[in-house]
């Protein structure tokens, strides 16, 4: 089963119709009345084999269908309409020559929590329509039920998924509050996301995101390291600090000052231990996984005297808030 068609209600199609060319899409069918006037339009999308058509309805059917099932009237009125999703790979182009010609946005573009890129606009009709770019996590956010096996194959497949788009992503948002927000947060599962699908594309995609990691994100992969070895304890498993790992090596290379992401090292090395891993067996998949210059400190990490005590050594202490276990800088001001 798939979506195939949407039909929209419109009070005069006549009016719509050219909305919608000017998003793109073309009418391939027009049914008008004896007088004329347009009743009936379908229009197939640039992309893909969906189509849209506007149908002609007074104002009140709506707030009739709603009233006449019990729902609206529980609710006091009718329900919100739809809203229609219309995926843009060259989102944030097409909306910049979409608003040059007059076309009003009222919300975006912004990347979403959820990892979409979205931007708003109503119809001559008002109904909503949403603009997106979701790419692999339309279908498969990290988020997806663990059951359902995922749709594609994944951003390994695509070198360009995770590291161009999503690395976009990451540059948008704040981080304003990220070290001391409840954990896992939103912000936590948009990198968790990039990182995974780096993860599922290899060695090469991971080196070349290495590349691309320079700077202005070491400050973001430490806090979330920090912030998955916490999150390891309190699930009890070590998928979190594997994360984590991966996250500082992919930083190594070209972090300003490589002594910042070794504390976190050591944390993560005690996380896994509480979770109930077996931190050198993850450091070193992680090490197989990482580029030249991070895998030998990985490796020579699991040679220290002090692994046993290693949080405390490094400036950690175990704490609680109010979600659960969460690890603590015993040092400094804990801000990125």
């Amino acid at each position: 089963m798939r979506l195939n068609h949407v039909t929209l209600p419109s009070v005069d199609p006549e009016r719509s119709l050219p909305f919608y060319e000017g998003l793109g899409l073309t009418a391939i069918v027009l049914d008008r009345d004896h007088d004329g006037r347009l009743r009936y339009a379908r229009l197939i999308f640039p992309d893909g084999d969906s189509t849209l058509s506007l149908e002609r309805e007074s104002r009140g059917r709506p707030a009739e269908v709603g009233g006449a099932g019990g729902a609206g009237e529980a609710g006091g009125g009718p329900l919100p309409g739809p809203v229609l999703y219309f995926e843009c790979d060259d989102l944030d182009a097409r909306i910049a020559a979409l608003t040059a010609v007059g076309y009003a946005f009222v919300e975006g573009p912004e990347t979403k929590p959820w990892l979409w890129r979205e931007a708003r606009l109503r119809d001559p009709d008002g109904h909503e329509l949403c603009l997106f770019r979701a790419g692999f996590y339309r279908r498969d956010p990290p988020w997806r039920i663990a059951s359902v096996p995922p749709a594609s194959p994944g951003p390994g497949a695509g070198m360009a998924e995770p590291l161009d788009a999503s690395l976009e992503a990451l540059l948008e948002v704040n981080n304003r509050g990220y070290v001391d927000a409840a954990i896992p947060s939103a912000r936590d599962l948009q990198i968790t996301a990039y990182l995974e699908g780096i993860e599922r594309g290899g060695a090469a995609v991971a080196e070349r995101a290495a590349r691309l990691l320079g700077p202005p994100y070491t400050g973001t992969l430490v806090a979330y390291a920090e912030r998955m070895a916490s999150l390891a304890v309190r699930t009890q498993g070590d998928r979190p600090a594997r994360l984590g790992a991966l996250a500082l090596a992919l930083a190594w290379g070209r972090a300003p000052d490589v002594r910042v992401l070794i504390p976190v090292l050591g944390l993560l090395h005690d996380g896994i231990r509480r979770a109930g891993g077996e931190p050198a067996r993850t450091f070193r998949e992680v090490a197989d996984l990482c580029p030249g210059e991070a895998a030998p400190v990985l490796s020579d990490f699991l040679t220290r005297p002090d692994l046993d005590e290693i949080a405390e050594e490094m400036g950690f202490a175990a704490r609680r808030d109010r979600d659960g276990f969460r690890y603590r800088r015993t040092w400094g001001a804990g801000d990125i």
